[in-house]
């Protein structure tokens, strides 16, 4: 698959539902206006084929960019514990960015990077 998986695997996390609602509210790129909080946005920021010198890529790997918005810091941490939690049972938290710019909103953002392999079929 040529996008990563973060919407399925988010999707059917308990834990992630239990913040973000369900269906969670977690988009590619941008939130739609008026989108209540908390919600998530990702984006690929990196990836490549696993190359093998031998044989065709076995899979392809990405480093997806995640950040969490709340209405303050503590529903924002909450929500982002719980992305977290469960992206990292599948990859590995590549980096903690800084605080995104909140456009004006007053809500409170917490931004990641995290690195997935997807297996090809």
């Amino acid at each position: 698959m040529m996008v990563p998986l973060v919407q399925s695997i988010l999707q059917d996390s308990a834990a992630v539902r239990a913040q973000l609602g369900d269906p969670i509210r977690l988009w590619p790129s941008v939130a739609p206006a008026g989108s209540g909080l908390p919600y998530a946005t990702w984006t690929v920021v990196g990836g490549s084929p696993v190359a093998l010198l031998s044989e065709p890529p076995p899979g392809d790997g990405w480093r997806v960019r995640v950040t969490v918005w709340g209405k303050g810091a503590t529903q924002a941490n909450a929500a982002a514990v719980a992305i977290r939690d469960e992206l990292e049972r599948r990859g590995s938290i590549e980096s903690y960015n800084p605080a995104p710019d909140d456009d004006d909103t007053g809500a409170f953002g917490i931004c990641f990077d995290v690195r997935l392999l997807s297996i090809r079929p």
